[in-house]
């Protein structure tokens, strides 16, 4: 009896620390191309017309964005991430002049696109926003091996600038290096980047 406790009590406290080992918690910072779904944070990107009846032309340069990340592992394949998102978005806008005598009003017979000359040189100004997003997903590891593993993700985020639920779906992401520092690629579609997003782990 006294042997059937204490194998029972040593199994319990291997369970127990087997458990405690696989729980785990990491910063990542990672950086990726913003979401495709930034045009909408100008609501004038949508509204090119308008823009042309007062003799405007936009361009839109979107710069890669930061991503700080929090993950939590509490089983060996499984973890949670949540992950603040800040990226630059630059706008050129092209004021064209009036043609001679045009006074930039609709005319009877004349709309006000045909009496800017888009044959000048415009006038640039640009304009500087920093926008964001919020996301968090739900990670499941389908591969470890001691030097890396291969994980997918689903979840929800949220945009600062467009404030809609938008989905996170990452069907395949990579860390690599069993040490405290580690590096990662993830394929991703979501509220923070398009195509995916690469950075490095650090286990605390």
């Amino acid at each position: 009896m006294k042997r059937l406790l204490t194998t029972l009590s040593l199994l319990v406290i291997c369970a127990g620390v087997s458990f405690a080992q696989e729980r785990q918690h990491s910063l990542e910072i990672t950086t990726g191309y913003p979401s495709i779904l930034h045009n909408l944070e100008y609501p004038w990107t949508w509204s090119s017309i308008e823009m042309e009846m007062n003799g405007q032309l936009y361009d839109t340069h979107y710069q890669p964005g930061i991503n700080i990340g929090y993950t939590y592992q509490w089983r060996k394949r499984w973890e949670v991430n949540t992950m603040v998102n800040v990226h630059l978005t630059i706008m050129d806008i092209h004021q064209y002049p009036l043609l001679p005598g045009a006074d930039g009003s609709i005319n009877e017979g004349s709309e006000a696109i045909d009496q800017y000359d888009w044959n000048a040189d415009p006038t640039t100004t640009r304009q500087t926003d920093v926008f964001g997003a919020f996301c968090a997903s739900l990670r499941f590891k389908w591969l470890v091996r001691d030097s890396f593993s291969m994980y997918s993700g689903l979840g929800a985020g949220i945009s600062f600038g467009f404030p809609i639920p938008i989905p996170y779906v990452a069907p395949v992401g990579i860390k690599f290096s069993k040490g405290r520092v580690y590096g990662m690629v993830e394929a991703n579609i979501s509220a923070a980047t398009t195509i995916g997003m690469a950075g490095i782990g650090i286990r605390l």
